[in-house]
């Protein structure tokens, strides 16, 4: 009976969801809004009892779920029991309609003005759309008779620590910006932006973002673990799917800190609000509809990707047909000029807004001239590469420039007189990297002058304020320590690969690997084997490191999981896997400089952001 009352506890969410929703009906506002409150408790709290469900009769493994039979078994680990819940697509679509509802209720807790009510409304009926997603295409309680002994398996793949954080905190990114979206057109629904409302949506907009930074951070982290090849972003079309609102996130970041601060750009912000929550359903299309064969895609039902595809339509065709209309009853009539802070920020969201749409044109042109002519298209580094990051390079250097210049008009001199030894210290690195580099000097130079430029002018930013806000500092700070080190993996990587039997060893980058042993891994989930190696420097040992290579009994699917040595400047990364011939393995030795930098720098950003939520001072 467990999985009937999960059934039925998603039934009476969408009536509660459907009434709330019906508060944007005029005739029935009157009725409906003494009860949004108490129905935002109860619809959470249904959602809540569904998901803890389905989690449960994974625990107990329950096979007569068809979910649970198809992604979970005996053996496996209760972590990815847990875990797996979101690991399939019916978890992950409850695991979204879940925080779509618990964020529902965070903004019933807020004042309730008029603009609230409407935006309880409007995530109200946001969750009516996946509610009857999940109950008509994507049930998780569906019942097989009779029960099956065992289930299939999770992915291997997924059997991962990432599995148990990424996920839900890109989730947390993704959803987050479904309450600005409401709030946006709860704005055009009144045909007017009230008082307040930016400060409103600003701990919207920092949570969403810096959930979403640390939720792409985390993916790249966990490929980087899982996948074996050494690197943190292959721009995979489901990677770029959460990088494209994490993009146009920060442009509505940055334009919502114009419109508190100076009233302005209050057309900008909720197009950028429609614009960001529509690249977040977008991303959803693209990993839960099968168009693409992914890790992360577990959906291949047409009807799934016709219903999400549809409903993707009716919210932002909806959204911005209401934005055409009522748009123009609320922008600002004062003028901005380029050489202000304002007009720096606006053109810093124009490329990023630009960069935005070349990540999202290389990733659906390949399935549009597949499913328009049938023909199979790779679009892959080497473009986005040559064309999205010099787009992404240039706000950097407006993002160090920006805060020395005024509100309103500033001579530019000025502002450059500030940012001098900013310009002097990217200098010194450009010169660095042209003294020590043999490969990509160019690339190197930029990067690494970008990365210094933005690093000086923020400390100086820093100093010079007196109410020492660290947010905005992290930040831009933050930044610059990504782009680091991209640029130093980008300068400095080395990569070693080749078969070697027990003794034989190698050297990279100065360091010396010694493969000293195997042994046999076996476990209720999985046998393999262990390769341990022995890394030195300068005669002294540095680490012990030892990858496995797994064969998933169920799935009789195979996995290697890498063994890194991580440093503050360096990683030593090694992943094992058969070579054809017994007592030779295949291996693949990394030095990965300055990596560690890509994940600091995205927890420094997100920490600045949620910093700002609760304006931390110095």
């Amino acid at each position: 009976m467990l999985p009937e009352f999960g059934l039925f506890f998603l039934i009476l969410a969408l009536l509660v969801a459907s009434l709330q929703a019906s508060y944007l009906m005029p005739a029935a506002q009157k009725f409906v809004a003494p009860c949004l409150p108490a129905a935002a408790w109860l619809q959470s709290l249904l959602i809540t009892l569904a998901f803890a469900t389905l989690m449960i009769l994974r625990l107990e493994s329950d096979f007569s779920v068809i979910n649970v039979i198809q992604h979970s078994n005996l053996t496996l680990p209760t972590l990815y029991k847990i875990a797996g819940t979101w690991g399939n697509h019916e978890g992950s679509m409850l695991l979204w309609v879940w925080v779509l509802a618990v964020f529902g209720l965070a903004l019933s807790r807020s004042e309730h003005s008029s603009t609230i009510q409407t935006a309880i409304a409007v995530q109200a009926l946001l969750c009516v759309g996946f509610l009857l997603f999940i109950l008509c295409t994507s049930n998780p309680f569906a019942r097989i008779f009779p029960p099956m002994a065992d289930g299939e398996a999770l992915n291997p793949l997924l059997q991962d620590i990432g599995l148990a954080m990424h996920p839900p905190l890109l989730y947390l990114g993704y959803v987050g910006f479904s309450i600005v979206f409401s709030l946006a057109v709860a704005a055009l629904l009144q045909g007017n932006m009230k008082r307040g409302w930016a400060e409103l949506v600003h701990p919207w907009i920092l949570a969403a973002w810096s959930a979403l930074t640390i939720g792409i951070g985390l993916g790249s982290w966990w490929a980087y673990r899982v996948l074996g090849w050494g690197g943190f972003w292959f721009w995979d079309p489901v990677e770029n799917a959460s990088l494209l609102p994490w993009l146009s996130g920060t442009a509505l970041l940055h334009s919502n800190y114009v419109l508190r601060k100076r009233g302005m750009l209050k057309s900008w912000v909720i197009l950028l609000s429609i614009i960001t929550f529509g690249l977040s359903l977008l991303g959803t299309f693209l990993t839960r509809s099968g168009v693409l064969i992914s890790v992360h895609s577990f959906a291949s039902d047409p009807a799934r990707g016709i219903f999400i595809l549809g409903y993707i339509t009716v919210v932002l065709g909806g959204a911005l047909l209401l934005f055409a209309l009522r748009a123009g009853q609320m922008e600002s009539q004062e003028k901005m000029l380029p050489l202000s802070r304002e007009g720096m920020i606006v053109i810093n969201n124009l490329f990023l807004l630009t960069a935005c749409a070349t990540v999202l044109l290389g990733t659906l042109y390949p399935m549009i001239m597949q499913l328009t002519s049938g023909t199979k298209l790779t679009v892959g580094a080497p473009y986005f590469n040559a064309i999205a990051l010099p787009l992404l390079a240039i706000p950097l250097i407006f993002a160090g420039l920006a805060p020395f210049m005024p509100w309103q008009h500033a001579p530019l001199r000025q502002a450059l007189r500030q940012a001098k030894p900013a310009m002097l210290a990217a200098l010194a690195a450009m010169l660095l990297v042209l003294a020590v580099a043999k490969i990509k000097i160019v690339l190197g130079m930029l990067g690494m002058g970008l990365s210094m430029w933005l690093i000086v002018a923020s400390l100086r930013w820093l100093k010079q304020r007196a109410d020492k806000h660290l947010s905005v500092f992290l930040g831009h700070f933050g930044a610059a320590v990504v782009v680091a080190g991209i640029t130093g993996m980008g300068l400095w990587q080395q990569e070693f690969l080749r078969p070697m039997k027990i003794g034989d060893s190698t050297d990279v980058a100065g360091y010396h690997a010694v493969y000293t042993k195997e042994s046999t891994v076996i476990t209720p989930n999985y046998h393999g084997w262990r390769d341990e190696f022995s890394v030195s420097k300068n005669g002294k040992e540095v680490a012990q490191l030892s990858p496995e290579y797994r064969i998933y009994d169920i799935a009789k699917s195979p996995g290697s999981v890498a063994a890194v040595d991580y440093g503050f400047t360096r990683d030593i990364y090694i992943a094992i896997a058969p070579s054809g011939t017994e007592g030779i393995v295949a291996v693949r030795l990394y030095y990965n400089p300055m990596i560690g930098f890509i994940w600091t720098g995205c927890l420094l950003m997100a920490i600045g952001g949620i910093m700002a939520i609760f304006k931390l001072k110095l």
